[in-house]
């Protein structure tokens, strides 16, 4: 098959991709992502630049194409005669390419050819240039899509067009040309070998002067064909030309998608986000179009939040994280972001490459930041072509005013382009449709001042030009009419990088950025919540008296007369003096007014207690118009919308959505949330100590509002730092140092503040108590760290209420989820690990030391206590070293049966009943604090405490605690390079075919990162998996015993594996098999004294691919493991039951020695028939010569037609039912189930299928090995 490179896969270059593949090229297409409308339609697309010539040229090398072309494009017109001469193939010169891409040269060389043409100059940076005669027309020397032009009538503005059309060109430079007036018509034509063909002649119109954009490009009617501008054209097969290829009268405008005027189809538009989370359901490009999305629109902020959320970006489905992050970016439209996170390491040489200038870069990497976005070169490109299009803007004419309120279309960057230059092409005013207003004048000052415009002549002219224009008359049209007359156009790239930004945030486009201040989501979402928060009942009453529906639209209304009307005796006023009457029986008696004015009372409460930025947010991503509905109904959506967050984490853990569940899951974030702000002194309230969590937060609740009404402050349970924890409270526990001196304890803070606890209480300040309440307070931190929305969606799953726990069962439960739901061992090692490897000054011995301290105080945290509870029996001190030499002796001897309790000093073990409450107490809390230690653990941290302390070993799991919190270290960088690396992995993933994201469809597989990199690391690498798992380079132990006890299973496996394949049963047994092998592998690599980050990434993609396996295999689709001599080798084989007997078998492999082999059969009703293929001729040949004995084994007593043949680019991915069987047909369905005994027999054929020949080329590839090894 002949290969064609295209360059550029835009709009204009997709009709020529796909003439070529119907031509019968492979087509190899170059160009961004970002427009590539065309990329869909190419064989193969590579994401280069089109301008990256030496980029695109290595891989052309590769290719090695029979053509190289492009249309539509000046700039890869230029690449594409770059590559032609490069690669030796047919092209137009370089001299060509740049008379006819370059004006200048263009002129040039007509003028030097003879023909006439008008005055021309070439202008440079800091030159000038005096025309004789005005006007005249700028232009870049090298642009296309008529950027920068400019029509000059004076001298003076000569310089500024000049200098303008310069900034826009490559080459810096412009060109001067004489003005010549009058229609303009285009002569598209093509010339090869000398032959010049027309293809068409348009009547182009613009948008006029001074800039003279094309709007639509117009076939010539027959009435013009014979004007003098075409008499040259007449005669011959020019002439013929022109009849046969006019263009129809509604051509599309070259440069917009819609060129008519005319009102485009009403859509229910959802942003991406929204169109994710309809479905939880996606086909393989939904799949792969999510993940594009969150690469480009996840940052590390939200990185660090879905981790306190306890969803690694790794292992959670997209559809989660969707959910996640939608929930994060409405909270940081609410608060605003903390970008302090960020750190300063962004490339800005290379941002200022894409954007031009460092300065812009800067304010770019800026507003992404502020929008939580990462900086992405997608999102810059995308930034930088809006910017581009947005410089082109002037204010909107009348034509495009009206365009754009025909429509309802916001005022984005791409609306305003699209009315300017060509909704507004078919406008005529129409002087004579004057409507006089006189009639109703009353009614226009009304809606005048209810759009919040003074009643002046400016208001009433846009009156009088919306009714002139057939555009209803309302305070919206109006107000949005003002709005567009009053855009300063065009506006300054550094004033659009916000909106931009912020368009990107909420799924759109930078060029759906908006150009009117307060229209963002975020902004009108928080605009909403300041209203209903505002609103008193003199403006509900004005509301209900004005007959208006109660929205947030008449609500503002009533707040704006209110403003300015504040006098006592308003009619909004009167009415709340109004009181009900008695009737006789006693009961009271309501007018209607006054029912209503009850009912839009209780709806506003209502709404305030439901809404939230957050919430409305979500709405308006949605297409819900906060503003204009009805409160009744916006307190209904913003149930439904505080609602679905809890539900779509449900169902994207699979759990049932219930109603039930989602109350369960509502309810327990907002106590939890909200017993943090709870007084700490809860804890020491009478009856709280066994309480469930439901129960403390009510009394911390009512403790609250006792603090609140005395306007008293106080400590928050939450023990983040507080502003309003004031001096009172330091004066009110002056003495709690002397007061711990007293009773013998140090004055930590976790002991300073239990002291304060019970001071307030009036508990007896002891050791026992401050023990007791330390503890207690230590459970409850815990909680708030444990209780993460994916901790409480797994409880969920598992019929557990949080609610009715105490804290210490409650963390008890969370953290055994945590262990048997998630691998944060190994993820949490793998960044040690990553951190470690990046932090200067550490040396061999050092390293060592930090990977092996970080492994036994996880050891100590993973005992449940019994290392604690050891120390404690024994009476030793509860230190870091003892600690540490008690898991290391459980290690040698086996022996280590104490345990402390998770509940309050219950110590569990021989022994152990003899020590005092106190100790038991203290047990509890120390063995909490390891958790924290655990969690605390980082290089940084570890090398200031060492430094600062070189015998912290000696120190309590506290002290060491409150030294690595207390560190002060450059965690934060490192935090956001480690998240970059992961945000990088996910945009990796992004870019995997589509074949991968196909399989994973096929086979119901969670769409996550891991996933995907896991199966892309199957499909290409089919025996990487059995490398890993059976090759002698694996790390290990290094334990003598330990290494020949798995060469022994390893061996084991491989022998059952051969027996296995009999059976669908025999395979699944040995799949476990080769799990429990693989997973002493990879423990092996986990305690590998020289294991590094990159272990720990590859062990985890290997339990990703076992899994996939797992999975796959139920839908008999197997990858098995056999012996040759030159190593293990992947087998793949795909079953594909029929009806009765018949049915498809599969069977794909890769081998060193003999390049690809694959073979598929078809069992039908008598008998077999097959083909078996390989890359390589020697190898087809020793297939052929086994073929008898093959044909005897393989479907005994039938007839087997097998054909053999060599395939050069044999694509194992793409044979018979295609990469894993993606395109099998699926399972026959027959009118009645299938016996069992029929499938029975379809299973022992079916197999017995598959078992004959992978033995056939085991043996056959075995011996043959042997032999290639003599050689």
């Amino acid at each position: 098959m002949k290969k064609i490179v295209i360059i550029g896969a835009n709009d204009f270059q997709k009709p020529l991709i796909q003439k070529a593949k119907e031509m019968g090229y492979e087509t190899h297409v170059f160009a961004w992502r970002e427009g590539a409308t065309g990329a869909e339609d190419a064989d193969f697309f590579y994401e280069i630049s089109i301008v990256e010539m030496d980029a695109i040229l290595e891989e052309c090398r590769k290719i090695k194409p029979d053509a190289v072309a492009t249309i539509g494009s000046d700039l890869a017109n230029i690449t594409v005669q770059y590559l032609a001469e490069k690669l030796g193939l047919p092209g137009n010169s370089s001299e060509c390419i740049r008379q006819s891409t370059n004006k200048y040269a263009m002129r040039s060389a007509f003028q030097k050819a003879g023909i006439p043409v008008p005055y021309f100059a070439c202008v440079g940076e800091g030159e000038s240039v005096k025309p004789e005669h005005f006007p005249v027309v700028v232009k870049p020397t090298d642009r296309s899509g008529s950027r920068a032009i400019t029509k000059v009538t004076d001298p003076s503005e000569l310089p500024a067009a000049i200098e303008a059309a310069i900034a826009q060109s490559f080459e810096k430079k412009a060109i001067v040309e004489e003005y010549i007036s009058g229609a303009e018509y285009s002569v598209e034509t093509i010339s090869y070998q000398g032959t010049h063909t027309l293809l068409a002649i348009t009547k182009k119109y613009t948008t006029g002067e001074p800039h003279y954009i094309d709007v639509v490009k117009q076939g010539i009617g027959p009435e013009e064909k014979s004007g003098a501008v075409l008499s040259q054209y007449t005669t011959g097969a020019a002439g013929a030309a022109v009849e046969k290829s006019s263009v129809s009268d509604n051509a599309k405008s070259v440069n917009l998608k819609d060129a008519t005027y005319a009102k485009p189809a009403a859509e229910d538009k959802q942003t991406v986000a929204e169109e994710i989370e309809a479905s939880a359901t996606l086909d393989a490009e939904e799949r792969k179009n999510q993940m594009a999305v969150l690469s480009n629109t996840t940052s590390p902020e939200d990185y660090a939040k879905m981790q306190e959320d306890g969803f690694s970006l790794d292992d959670t489905t997209t559809n989660t994280i969707v959910t996640e992050t939608d929930k994060i970016k409405a909270q940081l439209a609410k608060a605003g972001v903390d970008i302090s996170f960020f750190g300063d390491d962004l490339d800005y040489e290379q941002m200022a490459a894409l954007t031009g200038s460092e300065a812009l870069a800067r304010q770019l990497a800026q507003a992404m930041k502020e929008a939580d976005l990462p900086c992405t070169e997608e999102n810059v490109r995308g930034v930088m072509e809006a910017l581009s299009l947005a410089q082109t803007l002037q204010t909107p004419g009348d034509g495009a005013v009206k365009y754009m309120l025909d429509n309802g279309m916001e005022p984005t960057i791409g609306n305003l382009y699209k009315a300017e230059y060509s909704g507004s092409a078919a406008y005529q005013a129409n002087p004579e449709a004057a409507v006089d207003m006189t009639m109703f004048s009353d009614q226009i000052d009304a809606i005048i001042a209810r759009a919040g415009l003074s009643v002046d002549d400016t208001s009433k002219e846009a009156c009088q030009w919306l009714l002139d224009n057939s555009v209803p008359l309302n305070e919206e049209n109006l107000a949005y009419y003002m709005e567009l007359k009053n855009l300063s156009l065009p506006v300054q790239a550094e004033a659009l990088l916000g909106s931009m930004a912020a368009a990107v945030a909420e799924g759109k486009s930078p060029q759906e950025a908006l150009l009117v201040d307060g229209q963002s989501f975020a902004d009108k979402a928080q605009d909403a919540c300041d209203v209903i928060g505002e609103a008193t009942d003199e403006d509900v009453a004005y509301v209900v008296d004005h007959g208006m529906e109660l929205n947030i639209r008449s609500l503002k209304e009533a707040m704006a007369h209110r403003s300015g009307e504040e006098t006592a005796d308003s009619a909004s006023g009167d009415a709340q003096e109004e009181t009900a009457e008695s009737s006789a029986d006693g009961s009271t008696a309501y007018t209607q007014r006054e029912l209503d004015l009850l009912t839009a009372r209780r709806q506003l409460e209502e709404t305030r207690l439901a809404m939230t930025a957050q919430a409305n947010y979500a709405l308006l991503k949605k297409g819900i118009q906060i503003d204009t509905q009805p409160l009744a109904e916006l307190v209904e959506a913003l149930k439904e919308t505080e609602n679905q967050y809890y539900e779509q984490l449900l169902k994207g853990q699979g759990v049932e959505a219930s109603e039930t569940n989602v109350n369960l899951f509502r309810e327990t974030t907002e106590r939890v949330n909200d017993l943090k702000t709870v007084p700490a002194y809860v804890l020491g309230a009478q009856g709280v100590k066994d309480a469930s969590v439901a129960e403390v937060h009510d009394t911390g609740r009512a403790m609250r509002d006792t603090f609140e009404r005395a306007n008293q402050s106080y400590e928050t349970l939450m023990t983040a730092p507080r502003a309003d924890l004031g001096d009172s409270i330091q004066k009110a526990f002056r003495n709690v140092d002397d007061i711990l001196n007293d009773i013998g304890l140090e004055a930590t803070e976790a002991n300073q503040r239990a002291v304060r606890i019970l001071g307030y209480n009036q508990i007896e300040i002891t050791q026992e108590s401050v023990a007791e309440m330390k503890a207690a307070d230590e459970q409850v931190q815990r909680v708030f760290r444990n209780l993460t929305p994916a901790t409480v969606t797994e409880m969920i799953r598992r019929g557990i209420d949080p609610l009715d726990m105490d804290f210490s069962t409650l963390n008890a439960t969370a953290e055994q989820i945590k262990k048997e739901t998630s691998a944060n061992d190994e993820r949490g090692f793998g960044e040690f690990l990553w951190k470690l490897e990046r932090t200067e000054g550490i040396s061999q011995e050092e390293r060592a030391s930090y990977i092996g301290t970080y492994r036994l105080i996880h050891q100590v945290e993973q005992s449940d206590g019994a290392a604690v509870g050891a120390l404690v029996n024994q009476g030793a001190d509860i230190t870091m070293r003892n600690l540490m030499m008690a898991v290391r002796s459980e290690r040698r001897s086996g022996k280590m049966d104490y345990s402390v309790d998770e509940s309050f000093g219950k110590v569990e073990g021989s022994g152990y009943s003899g020590t005092s409450i106190t100790d038991q107490m203290e047990a509890a809390y120390q063995n909490n604090c390891v958790k924290d230690v655990a969690d605390l653990l980082t290089p940084e941290r570890m090398k200031v405490v060492a430094s600062q302390t070189p015998d912290w070993e000696e120190m309590t799991p506290e002290q060491l605690k409150e030294a690595l919190a207390q560190a002060q270290t450059d965690d934060a960088s490192q935090d956001y390079a480690y998240a970059k690396e992961q945000l990088d992995q996910l945009s990796q993933s992004a870019k995997m075919t589509q074949d991968i994201y196909t399989v994973l469809q096929k086979y119901d597989i969670p769409n996550t990162m891991t996933n995907v990199m896991a199966m892309e690391a199957m499909v290409n690498d089919r025996n990487g998996v059995f490398r890993q798992i059976f090759g002698e380079s694996a790390k290990g132990s290094h334990k003598e015993e330990n290494e020949e006890q798995l060469a022994r299973a390893k061996e084991q496996v491989l022998e059952d594996f051969g027996e296995a394949i009999a059976s669908p049963e025999g395979l699944a047994a040995a799949q476990e098999q080769l799990a429990e092998v693989a997973e002493n592998v990879m423990k092996g690599m986990i305690d590998s004294d020289d294991v590094t980050s990159l272990d720990i990434r590859e062990m985890r993609l290997l339990s990703a691919q076992l899994s996939i396996g797992s999975m796959m295999a139920k839908e008999e689709q197997y990858a098995i493991p056999v012996q040759t001599e030159s190593g293990v080798v992947g087998i793949s084989l795909k079953v594909v039951r029929g009806d009765g007997e018949k049915g498809l078998v599969d069977i794909t492999m890769e081998t060193k020695l003999h390049g690809k082999i694959a073979a598929t059969f078809q069992a039908k009703e008598h008998g077999v028939s097959g083909l078996i293929a390989s890359d390589r001729e020697d190898t087809k040949e020793l297939l052929d010569s086994r073929q008898e004995s093959l044909t005897a084994v393989l479907d005994s007593g039938n007839e087997a037609d097998l054909h053999y043949a060599c395939i050069a680019d044999l694509d194992l991915n793409h044979f018979s039912t295609g990469v894993f069987g993606v395109d099998a047909p699926e399972q026959q369905e027959t009118t009645e189930k299938q016996s069992d005994t029929t499938y029975q027999v379809q299973t022992t054929r079916l197999y017995h299928i598959a078992e004959s020949f992978v033995r056939q080329v085991q043996d056959l590839l075995q011996g043959t090995d042997a032999q290639g090894a003599d050689a």
